[in-house]
């Protein structure tokens, strides 16, 4: 049985109050977000998370055999960055690396095939990283809400603190929001009670029901439900369909929804007040795919010392106003002379 060995987050200093966001756009937000600085992006937030990751494992670079990196906010249509990652972390120019574009469901894709490859015994353990930072159009919905932030975890059968007892998917021809080649931003339906009722919801049920099964296990064996965190009030609907009351606090309001890496960086918070024995239901979603994880604590959960926890990270801020945030993301830019 594989499982999570360590973990590292990356959240930026940097925040934006989402009503000064939506104020000149008639619109409004209760909280604030995220946001990349100048000198950051999804590569600089994902080498940061990483870092984190395996000083947390004291797993050595020369046993990880496989890195894979899930984001829907990738800039290149073909070019992997995972390998930029590997060369920081000097990875033997054997191992796999690969990138899980195209979905925010990429970081459960992402450990899923970390999963795959150790159980066939091809590697004996892997890094699995999520970064987001998605574009966003001036006066959207998704302007006002998506967050930046990374998460990474080194997944293997030794020295776990937490394993992976089950995984599960349920996928079907659903979209909801999507981003092509030529577009500058993500789009969306406009739908939010069809998002929020036949994709999000019904997905997440169908997977967990079926991990469930698999497991042997109820609802009532896990000590929280860990969803993604797209705004304050969908994850308690997915929640309210499975009777699972106990779900981890929001965060949209502190840092914004960031996208796949939002389940994942929740777990990473849960775990540091996680106890052995107890469980964790880890669910992702995206693009008309949902992946849950069934997830136990083992009697090494308290032994080992996150380099900088997921509550540290969100109490660390500097806020920057809406002109700074619109160069932040290249909707206003000088003229070249």
């Amino acid at each position: 049985m594989s499982g999570i060995i360590g973990y590292g987050v990356y959240v930026p200093k940097y925040r934006i109050k989402q009503q000064d966001i939506g104020i000149p756009w008639g619109s409004f937000g209760m909280g604030e977000k995220a946001v990349c600085g100048w000198d950051e992006d999804i590569i600089s937030m994902a080498a940061e998370a990483v870092d984190n990751a395996m000083k947390h494992s004291g797993v050595k670079a020369a046993d990880v055999g496989a890195l894979y990196m899930g984001t829907a906010s990738s800039h290149m249509v073909e070019m992997h960055l995972s390998p930029i990652l590997a060369e920081l972390l000097s990875l033997s120019p054997h191992a796999t690396v690969l990138d899980l574009p195209g979905t925010v469901n990429a970081v459960g894709n992402a450990l899923s095939q970390c999963m795959m490859a150790i159980e066939a015994k091809r590697i004996k353990c892997g890094i699995v990283v999520g970064t987001e930072n998605r574009m966003v159009g001036p006066g959207s919905d998704a302007e006002v809400s998506f967050g930046a932030a990374a998460v990474a975890m080194v997944i293997g059968t030794e020295g776990t603190i937490a394993d992976i007892e089950g995984v599960e998917s349920y996928r079907t021809l659903f979209m909801d929001r999507w981003r092509n080649a030529k577009d500058p931003w993500v789009s969306n339906l406009f739908d939010q009670r069809f998002y929020r009722d036949d994709g999000y919801a019904k997905h997440i049920e169908e997977a967990t029901k079926a991990l469930l099964a698999k497991v042997n296990k109820k609802t009532s064996d896990y000590k929280l439900a860990i969803f993604p965190q797209v705004d304050p009030r969908v994850p308690a609907g997915a929640g309210k369909v499975l009777g699972m009351k106990n779900l981890f606090p929001d965060l949209t309001g502190a840092i914004g929804d960031v996208g796949g890496v939002s389940p994942f960086l929740c777990m990473a918070g849960a775990l540091e007040q996680t106890k052995p024995g107890e469980r964790l239901l880890v669910a992702s979603y995206g693009s008309g795919m949902a992946t849950v994880f069934s997830i136990v604590a083992t009697d090494n959960i308290g032994k080992k010392k996150t380099p900088k926890t997921l509550e540290k990270y969100i109490a660390q801020k500097a806020y920057v106003d809406y002109p700074a945030y619109l160069r932040l993301t290249g909707n206003i830019r000088r003229v070249p002379y």
